[in-house]
């Protein structure tokens, strides 16, 4: 997710907010992405000068060992940070905090992942609860026979799971995918 605003924006134009999902389908719904306050999460510089942030203790594993840490800030410094979602083709009522902006959230981890998980609320409880918290509001594309609505471009009357392939081609193609 490209930063647009905030001090990684502001020191490091050009970088990126490396986010997670295992549920490409739901990024047609992105209204968030969520950071755990206490993390330390750094820009790393790949070998081609591409920028991301990531979570440090996450950095080596998803980045390699060719990634160059440029600075570092702790999660509640991102709180707020904005970013361009990955599609915009969705309307978003609204809402008393800006969406595309990060979030602090507790159930983050460094488990696995980049450290900073996409939000989607209309589909999964602790996105919902988080979203709820900041006041975002809840899209959902998706319609009661599992297809999304018409009128979303690219997947529009498609069954949702079946829209993985068409979003994570679209994502290649933008040069918005790791992997």
């Amino acid at each position: 997710f490209p930063v647009t605003s905030g001090p990684i924006a502001e020191q490091f134009p050009g970088a990126s907010l490396l986010a997670w999902t295992t549920t490409s389908w739901t990024l047609v719904s992105n209204t968030a992405a969520a950071v755990h306050a206490e993390v330390t999460y750094v820009v790393a510089q790949m070998p081609d000068g591409e920028l991301l942030v990531v979570a440090d203790d996450l950095r080596t594993e998803v980045l390699g060992d060719a990634a160059k840490v440029v600075a570092t800030f702790l999660g509640h410094e991102l709180e707020g940070t904005r970013y361009q979602r990955p599609f915009d083709w969705i309307e978003f009522p609204e809402s008393a905090a800006p969406i595309n902006s990060v979030l602090l959230a507790d159930f983050v981890t460094t488990a696995d992942g980049t450290g900073i998980v996409h939000e989607a609320p209309a589909f999964g409880a602790e996105d919902l609860t988080l979203c709820r918290s900041y006041g975002l509001p809840v899209v959902n594309p998706v319609l009661g026979d599992g297809t999304f609505d018409p009128s979303v471009p690219e997947v529009g009357g498609t069954f949702f799971k079946s829209a993985d392939t068409r979003i994570v081609e679209l994502l290649q193609e933008r040069g918005l995918l790791l992997r």
